[in-house]
């Protein structure tokens, strides 16, 4: 069965078959996963499938669709953020909890910014037939299945 999966970079390995880099982000997790908030700039996303399609339910609360960007490059499903100037701005000061910004927030502690997701598209995927609905706060992207990856059902012949 395929499914669609999270792409991560590539990594050099040690000599027990696991990368560094996986090593360091199971430390980094285990010490900091459970803080509120630590990785807020990466959205809540459910994948669902069924004999005709994929979809894939991205949370994106108080952005607007012109903000949002979904692609196919080289077998992958991107979604990412266009950001305005204004909110790469405010992403810079994000941290500090300065009463004397000019923008009036006294405690800021919803991030704002830029955010970027990857998923491979599996084999019976058909990049072609892509639709992508935004609706209340939720991105919708719904990947068709090949005609030919479908099952069908086989008439057995007497004789």
């Amino acid at each position: 069965m395929n499914y669609l999966t999270v792409r991560r970079p590539a990594a050099t390995t040690v000599n027990n078959g696991l990368s560094t880099l996986s090593s360091f982000d199971r430390l980094f997790d285990s010490v900091f996963g459970g803080m509120p908030g630590w990785d807020d700039r990466k959205p809540a996303v459910d994948i669902r499938t069924d004999e005709q399609q994929y979809t894939i339910e991205a949370d994106l609360p108080g952005m607007s669709d012109d903000q949002i960007d979904v692609r196919v490059e080289d077998n992958l499903l991107v979604i990412s953020s266009r950001t305005a100037e204004k909110d790469v701005k405010d992403e810079s000061r994000q941290d500090t909890n300065d009463s004397t910004e000019t923008d009036g927030y006294i405690l800021r502690e919803r991030r704002q910014g830029a955010f970027h997701r990857s998923f491979s598209l599996p084999k019976d995927a058909d990049p072609g037939k892509i639709d992508a609905n935004y609706r209340n706060g939720v991105l919708t992207v719904t990947v068709n299945k090949k005609p030919e990856a479908k099952p069908r059902q086989i008439k057995i012949n007497r004789g």
